[in-house]
Parts: structure tokens; C-alpha cells; sequence
């Protein structure tokens, strides 16, 4: 990834609408919220794996995984960063050499960033440009070592990868792979041997190449144990006599460093096929057809022309040849169509451990690829579920409502029911006390009075004679309460002197009526001064009284004739004047 001011500007566009955040475990992750989808993928780094296609139509296994390769290394840049600076950012983090801890996703990023800053000058990679490249290598780390989204990843992992990644000579990195995997004893085990090959498998398997790469590596193991009589490992010699003989699983480890040597060379060649001029990158001769060039396009593409076959031997040149080494060439070619004891079959340029038909396959890998985080469903199904939450509440809470509702009608009817019953009661209580006190009220004899109890009903003039304390005679006539009728009684008089004590029954008298009684009085007092004016003050009316004062007895009876004629004129006229 050039990130020259029209790769800056596509960048931008590519990533506009796009945001980066990470999950618990600080594994980064990218939501676009104008697609409301998610993903693992940077959006860069995708569209990446995406150019990968037009390497699609390579018919070569070897060669369609080199060219993919190389087109990641190159958009992350790091055929710009030495191999040798890499190891010495890893060993200032503290990770040196045989180093089996593990990184996590955040340190991970600064390490890659720090190794991005000691890029070449040629490459311009500023702090900013770093950090994109860092992001973009960790995303293809972890999509090569952690397809769970753990975190974690082996550092030895991911040191293995950038050895192959990063710019240097072939034997340089097979020497940095072997401090890698030695043990103390200098030696290489079975069992770090198995690993380190599946690491690296692990990257064309990502390119969809993993059906000739992949798989079991028990058959290249075995090919290099049986290079060696030493029971106690892989020794030096044996593992880079091994590497040099390419080993199909890693021969496209060779390939990828053919093919950036020959990127730029240019061969005084024409091809005979589309007849470019000069051949650039590989150029291909074939040794049974005389003076017949290819470029590599159509040497991929598996194209022919009059009498060339595909079975034909072919001499492939990565570097531009001199006279000499065309001379040889030629030669060959001459030998192959002369005599058939000499004629060279197309020999393999590499180590084969699986059947031929499998290598030219181009069935893409089963790689599983994990599942993204998908934030925008995730937050739907969340409102989805507050919204039938609160339908729920809703509706319970309207049935609650409902229910308080009716119940407090049922109390209200009970309350008005127990009103009715008591405003009942209280009616009758109330007819119950009327009639007990016109019972109560009316005037019993005075007779049936006992003599130690006031009655309840009294009359004016026995109120006032019992004030004047003057001794009553028994031979008044008066009229007796029971021969009185309500006709005969007349109104009763609002005053103090009619006031019934009963309890369920007291009237205050009216201003009135008590005015009228207050001239009643008057009249009595002047009637009982007028009787005292009469009689003596030690008289006394009964038989024991008369026989005492020596009186004679009509004379007596007289007198009290003429005083109840007077008060019976008195009462009447009271009476009439009442009325009136």
C-alpha cells in the first residue's frame, strides 16, 4: 500500500462512514453505520484480499501464491522494512529469540508500529501512516493465528510470519528461522518443526491456497528427518539442505523471492505468443523448440503457439542472461531434438511429498472464518426487547389500573350500602326517640309522684307558690291532670317553667314565648303579694292548722271559696289573653 497523496485520498474514501472499536478483550473490530453492518476486516485491508482476484487465472500453484504474497507485502510495505530492524524492535519489547509468550491485541499494535517506524527512508512512512500499516498487519495476524477473536497470539507466530514478510536474502531468513526454532542444544525437535510448518501454512491457506499447502504435514516432516542419521534432532545443515531441495509445502517460499527479484528486469527478448518487447519480469525458454521465448503472463496462462506443447522442457530466467548462458541454452535445445538418450524431460524444481494431480488444484481452502460482532442487529434485538418489555408493563400496568379501578368501586358500593344502612338507623333511632319522648312528655298526676321526685311537668302556679315558700292548702280546687285534654291544656308554654328534662328531647324556649311568660309571672306575683295581704303569714290550711288557730271553720271555708274563684278568674282571663 503506496500511501502516496492518490492512495491517501482513496484510502479516506474507502474508510469514510467506517469506525474502529474493539471488544472486551481489546480485539479490534469495524462498523459502518450507512451499511449498519459489521466486521473483522479493516475496509482497507479488505479491499486487499479483493485485488487478490486477478491472480485467479495463474495456472500454477506455486506462482498464483507468490504473486499474492507479494501484492500483500508490498500494500503494507513491508519489502521496506529490513529483517534485521524488525528483530531488534522485538528483542527492545522484549521478545527475543525462542521467545513462546504470548502478545495481546494492544501491545501487539505498538510493536508493529514501532517496527513500521524503522522503515526505510525511501518509503516516507510517517507516525500517522505507521499506525494504519500497524492496524492493517495486525488484522492479517489475527485472522492468520486467532480466527476466535481470543486476543492472544504466539509471539514466535507472528516473528515466523514477518521473517518471511519483511525485506532481506533467502539465506538470511532461513537462518533467522533457525535461531528461531533451535533449542538449547541447537537443535530443531519434531515437535517445533511441526509447529513452525503450520504457521506457515497458515498464510496461503488465508490466500485460498491451502489445498496444495495445508493440510497434513507428516510427509515433509518425515523428509527431512530422513535427511540426517542424528537421533537428537534436526541439526543446521540438515534443515537448510532441506529448505534449499524446496519442499513443495514451502516452495512457494523460493517462488515469492524469484519473483521480487525479477520485477523490474528487463530481457533483450520478444515473446513469441503476444510478442511484448522487452520481456519484463520472468522470462521462459522452452528447450525443445528452437529460439521460442515467453513472457510470464503467458507461461501462467498455459498459452501455446504452432509446434509448443505445455509438456515441453522450460528454462526459466528470473535475471537477464548474457551471451554465454543463451549460448548454453541453445545447446540443449539442439541436444533434445537430435537425440532422444539426451532429451531432458521438465524436471521439478522442487521437492515433491504429495501426488502430482493435487499440486495444480486450485480448489479453494475450507478455512473457517469467524463470525463478526453484529453490533446494529445486536441493538435491534435490544429495542425489539425494551419495546415488548414495556408493551408488557404497559398492558400490566392497565390491568393493575383496572383492577384498583374496580375494586375501589366495590368499596364504594359497600360504603354507600353501609350509609344506607346506618342513615336507616339513625331514622329509626330518631322515630324511636320522638315517640319515647311524647311518652315521656306528657303530665302525670300529682299523685303518682313520689314524694322525694320533682315531675316532670309542672304548672306555673305551683312553680311560684313553691318559690314564695308558702304552705299549700289541700282544699284548693283545681282541675286534675287526667280529666285535661290537648284541647282543654291549650299551647304549651315555651318557657323554663314547661322544660322537659328529658335526654332525647330539649327545646330552648323562643323569645316570645318567654316575654309572654315573663308578664305571666308578674301576674303571680302580684296575685300571691295579694294573697299575703289576705292571709297571715303563719297561717296554715290544713285540718291540724285550723283546729290550732281556733278559727271557726265556714269562715275558713269561705275564704278559700274566694280565693279559688279569684284564681280561677285570674288563670281564665291569662288564658284567654294567650289565646288572643
Amino acid at each position: 500500500m503506496e500511501l502516496e497523496e492518490s492512495d491517501v485520498y482513496l484510502y479516506d474514501k474507502i474508510v469514510e462512514g467506517w469506525e474502529r472499536t474493539e471488544t472486551e478483550r481489546g480485539v479490534p473490530y469495524y462498523i459502518c453505520h450507512k451499511t449498519e453492518c459489521t466486521s473483522w476486516n479493516h475496509p482497507y485491508y479488505q479491499k486487499i484480499i479483493e485485488e487478490l482476484d486477478e491472480y485467479r487465472d495463474i495456472r500454477y500453484a506455486a506462482y498464483r501464491t507468490a504473486f499474492k504474497i507479494r501484492h500483500i507485502q508490498k500494500r503494507l510495505k513491508l519489502h521496506h522494512v529490513k529483517l534485521t530492524a524488525m528483530v531488534e524492535m522485538f528483542d527492545c519489547h522484549g521478545y527475543q529469540e525462542s521467545s513462546d509468550t504470548v502478545i495481546g491485541c494492544e501491545e501487539l499494535q505498538d510493536l508493529l508500529t514501532s517496527v513500521y517506524q524503522t522503515a526505510d527512508h525511501s518509503a516516507n512512512v510517517t507516525i500517522q501512516q505507521a499506525e494504519i500499516l500497524a492496524q492493517l498487519l495486525q488484522n492479517l495476524i489475527l485472522n492468520l493465528f486467532d480466527l476466535d477473536r481470543t486476543g492472544c497470539v504466539r509471539v514466535c507466530s507472528v516473528k515466523q510470519v514477518l521473517v518471511i514478510l519483511t525485506s532481506a536474502r533467502l539465506a538470511d531468513k532461513y537462518r533467522a528461522l533457525y535461531k528461531e526454532l533451535t533449542d538449547p542444544s541447537t537443535y530443531i525437535s519434531c515437535s517445533r518443526l511441526t509447529t513452525f510448518l503450520q504457521d506457515l501454512c497458515q498464510l496461503p491457506d488465508l490466500l485460498q491456497e491451502g489445498a496444495v499447502f495445508s493440510g497434513d504435514v507428516t510427509a515433509t516432516i518425515n523428509s527431512c528427518v530422513n535427511m540426517g542419521d542424528s537421533s537428537g534432532g534436526i541439526s543446521e545443515d540438515q534443515f537448510y539442505s532441506w529448505l534449499l531441495r524446496e519442499p513443495q509445502t514451502l516452495v512457494w517460499i523460493p517462488t515469492l523471492h524469484r519473483l521480487a527479484a525479477s520485477e523490474t528486469v528487463k530481457h533483450e527478448s520478444k515473446c513469441n505468443i503476444c510478442k511484448t518487447y522487452p520481456i519484463i519480469g520472468f522470462r521462459y525458454r522452452c528447450l525443445q523448440c528452437f529460439n521460442f521465448d515467453m513472457c510470464q503472463q503467458c507461461f501462467y496462462m498455459g498459452c501455446t503457439k504452432k509446434k509448443h506443447k505445455l509438456k515441453h522442457p522450460i528454462q526459466e530466467y528470473c535475471l537477464s542472461t548474457t551471451a554465454k548462458v543463451d549460448t548454453k541454452a541453445f545447446l540443449k535445445t539442439l541436444r533434445n531434438n537430435i537425440s532422444k538418450k539426451h532429451r531432458q524431460k521438465c524436471r521439478r524444481k522442487y521437492l515433491p511429498v504429495v501426488a502430482e494431480s493435487n499440486l495444480f488444484s486450485h480448489t479453494t481452502g475450507l478455512r473457517r472464518e469467524p463470525p463478526a460482532p453484529d453490533i446494529h442487529n445486536t441493538l435491534t434485538q435490544r429495542i425489539q426487547q425494551l419495546s415488548s418489555a414495556e408493551t408488557q408493563y404497559t398492558e400490566s400496568a392497565d390491568n393493575d389500573a383496572f383492577s384498583q379501578h374496580r375494586h375501589l368501586e366495590r368499596i364504594i358500593e359497600q360504603l354507600k350500602e353501609e350509609n344506607k344502612r346506618l342513615q336507616e338507623k339513625i331514622l329509626t333511632m330518631r322515630e324511636s326517640s320522638d315517640t319515647e319522648s311524647n311518652v315521656s312528655g306528657g303530665s302525670r298526676p300529682l299523685s303518682a309522684v313520689s314524694p322525694g321526685e320533682d315531675p316532670y311537668y309542672k304548672t306555673p302556679i305551683i312553680s311560684k307558690l313553691k318559690s314564695s315558700n308558702q304552705p299549700l292548702s289541700p282544699i284548693v280546687a283545681m282541675k286534675s291532670p287526667e280529666e285535661e285534654t290537648p284541647q282543654s291544656r291549650g299551647p304549651q308554654y315555651d318557657s323554663l317553667d314547661y322544660l322537659e328534662v328529658s335526654p332525647s328531647h330539649f327545646t330552648l324556649p323562643s323569645l316570645t314565648n318567654s316575654r309572654e311568660c315573663l308578664d305571666e309571672e308578674e301576674a303571680m306575683d302580684a296575685l300571691v303579694n295579694k294573697m299575703q295581704l289576705i292571709f297571715p303569714s303563719n297561717m296554715s290550711y290544713s285540718a291540724y292548722s285550723l283546729s290550732k288557730c281556733g278559727v271557726e271553720q265556714d269562715e275558713m271555708l269561705q275564704a278559700a271559696s274566694t280565693i279559688g274563684s279569684a284564681m280561677t278568674d285570674f288563670v281564665s282571663e291569662a288564658i284567654m289573653t294567650h289565646h288572643q
